[in-house]
């Protein structure tokens, strides 16, 4: 449940429910209700909430957070293929498809002339 994570991540972060509705703009009362009654904030509120305690919705939502993070290289290849316009994105990306293809076939043409030796 979302209001037993918000709880968990309160703990953790040493805040207290009051300092979160604050931050919401809501009474300590709607917060108490949520816990009593085993129910979820609305939705409008999850991402103020994730702001405030500094967690992903995903995180909020599911207990889950996958990281997709990318490197700093392949960060560069997509900035510079964003730079091309869309055409040549295309163009470039089937000439790439057509590269791994040969480099793949030649891979496997020496790994059977080493295996026929």
């Amino acid at each position: 449940m979302i209001i037993q994570r918000i709880l968990t991540l309160l703990e953790e972060k040493s805040l207290k429910a009051s300092d979160l509705c604050r931050s919401l703009d809501i009474s300590t009362s709607t917060m108490t209700n949520w816990k009593n009654r085993g129910t979820d904030p609305p939705a409008k509120m999850i991402i103020p909430i994730c702001e405030f305690l500094g967690v992903s919705c995903e995180y909020l939502l599911s207990g889950e957070e996958h990281n997709s993070a990318i490197s700093l290289e392949d960060a560069e290849w997509i900035s510079l293929i964003h730079q091309l316009p869309r055409d040549a994105q295309l163009e470039f990306k089937g000439e790439l498809k057509g590269y791994i293809k040969r480099m793949n076939q030649e891979d496997e043409g020496s790994e059977k002339l080493r295996r026929a030796k």
